[in-house]
């Protein structure tokens, strides 16, 4: 008798280890999911500053202040017509003709240019694709090779503002302003040096 328990206690165990193991491995692997969800919602997480740096630009240190007005546009710009306003397109920057010389501003939205520079920053937001340079938004025309010019995306996270921005005050907190454009300034890795300007509406 003695001898038939053992054997059926024996069985018992056998039987119930692979469970066992089974079981403790789903555990450990959804602790594992769980810390990395963790670990992504924390690298999510933005704080936004209540004063701003007012260093919005050093990326784009060497290019001409926003609203600026030169002589002369780069000897190499490529002129584009819209809206019946011409306007000389050079590495990112816009020149537009003035009375007193070339006024450096975002374009016309709807204009088309074919090439954007190398250091345009990708966004992606709702699912959709938006490029961004020195103030200007743009995104891919479909069945096409250019880049049409749009409004700011509201949300869209940028890495750097033109020098010649504004900064304004509004109930406490501090944003940066490019032709009506609000930026918002964030603590975000998701920029290389850890500050972030987000497009807000105010």
């Amino acid at each position: 008798m003695k001898k038939i328990v053992i054997i059926l206690a024996l069985f018992m165990v056998d039987f119930a280890i692979p469970s066992v193991f089974t079981e403790v491995k789903a555990q450990v692997a959804e602790r594992r999911v769980q810390k990395v969800q963790r670990r992504k919602a924390k690298r999510k997480v933005r704080k936004a500053k209540r004063r701003v740096s007012r260093r919005a630009h050093v990326l784009y240190a060497g290019l001409p202040r926003w609203r600026a007005v030169v002589t002369t546009p780069p000897r190499n710009a490529i002129v584009i017509v819209a809206n019946g306003v011409t306007f000389r397109y050079y590495s990112g920057v816009y020149y537009r003709k003035e009375a007193t010389g070339y006024l450096i501003t975002r374009p016309v939205v709807g204009m088309r240019i074919r090439t954007l520079p190398n250091a345009r920053r990708k966004i992606i937001l709702n699912n959709r694709v938006y490029y961004y340079y020195y103030g200007t938004f743009y995104q891919s025309v479909p069945d096409s090779k250019e880049y049409e010019v749009v409004d700011a995306p509201e949300g869209a996270l940028v890495d750097a503002i033109p020098e010649g921005y504004e900064i304004k005050e509004i109930d406490g907190m501090e944003y940066y302003t490019l032709d009506n454009t609000y930026y918002q300034e964030i603590e975000t890795d998701e920029i290389e040096n850890g500050i972030g300007y987000q497009v807000v509406t105010i």
